[in-house]
């Protein structure tokens, strides 16, 4: 059920996602985000369990951390075939207990009550359909399995705001779009030498290493996301409610259903000073800057 929505969304992500399986501190960052705790299970639960990733992205970092825990067989799920090889590379390690699968959220190619454990982040706001996705991926739920989801929420908070503006402006503005699709490491040190030399030739330094400081705050991890935010064809305009998620869980008769956070580590840029606002999204600070934030939720199917 492959669309061109779909096809180009994938086209961008898998640009970035390849810079990343490339970065080791950026893969292993994000393969630490699969942890038992995190999900309010016990240390060793994802032993001997079947395992769908999908949407794995082609860095699949996700499947990799299931299977380092010791799943019994993970199943990476992303659009088309060109993904693999670069999946292939951190995951053909584990042997025949990996399988890649190319197709779509939208029409999954596996039969009901098939996975243990489904783990689908960040992909809904990205497809044409997400509602008809999230009943694809409860359906193939086993009873008694879980199932987790991120999906971006409403834009009611000052940087989503700004980012739904800036994403217009991407597409209409070709010197704009130019700027972002250009943006790295490499071009962001040279613009903030430039900035800092400037400034310390006119002034002492006001906090002792202050220029350093500032540069750490801006790495290759920090500008493939901001890429994200404005390459990426749709997040539907950050147009989802908590409220709406537990609705789609319940439908599809789910239970035990919880919104979930946490202090994200290892970031060696600005986000640092952001986690506290990841893990405490209810905060009238956190609420300021993201608005509903990035909804984070696991349910249960009730066993029959």
């Amino acid at each position: 059920m492959e669309n061109s929505f779909e096809i180009e969304t994938r086209t961008v992500f898998d640009r970035y996602q390849r810079q990343q399986e490339n970065d080791d501190h950026i893969f292993d960052r994000l393969v630490s985000l699969i942890e038992e705790e995190y999900f309010g299970l016990p240390t060793g639960s994802f032993r001997g369990l079947d395992v769908l990733d999908a949407g794995c992205g082609s860095n699949a970092n996700a499947s990799y951390a299931f299977l380092d825990k010791g799943a019994r067989n993970v199943v990476s799920l992303e659009l088309s075939n060109d993904w693999m090889d670069c999946a292939r590379k951190r995951l053909s390690r584990f042997g025949p207990r990996s399988a890649l699968v190319a197709g779509s959220v939208l029409d999954l190619p596996f039969d009901d009550f098939s996975f243990d454990f489904v783990h689908c982040a960040g992909v809904l706001p990205h497809t044409s359909n997400p509602k008809r996705g999230f009943e694809e991926l409860a359906r193939v739920t086993r009873p008694g399995g879980s199932f987790f989801l991120t999906i971006m929420g409403t834009a009611n908070g000052v940087i989503y705001r700004c980012i739904n503006h800036l994403r217009e402006l991407y597409q209409s503005d070709d010197q704009f779009r130019s700027s972002i699709d250009s943006l790295d490491a490499s071009t962001a040190r040279e613009a903030i030498d430039w900035l800092l030399r400037i400034k310390d030739g006119e002034e002492e330094e006001y906090i002792p290493g202050e220029s350093e400081f500032f540069r750490s705050l801006f790495d290759d991890d920090l500008f493939v996301t901001i890429r994200d935010r404005f390459q990426a064809p749709t997040y539907h305009q950050f147009a989802f409610t908590e409220v709406q998620i537990r609705g789609w869980y319940g439908e599809c008769g789910f239970d035990k259903v919880r919104r979930i956070s946490r202090y994200t580590r290892n970031f060696h840029n600005l986000r640092r000073f952001l986690a506290p606002m990841y893990r405490h999204y209810d905060h009238p600070l956190a609420r300021f800057w993201f608005g509903d934030g990035c909804i984070q939720m696991i349910g249960k199917k009730p066993r029959t």
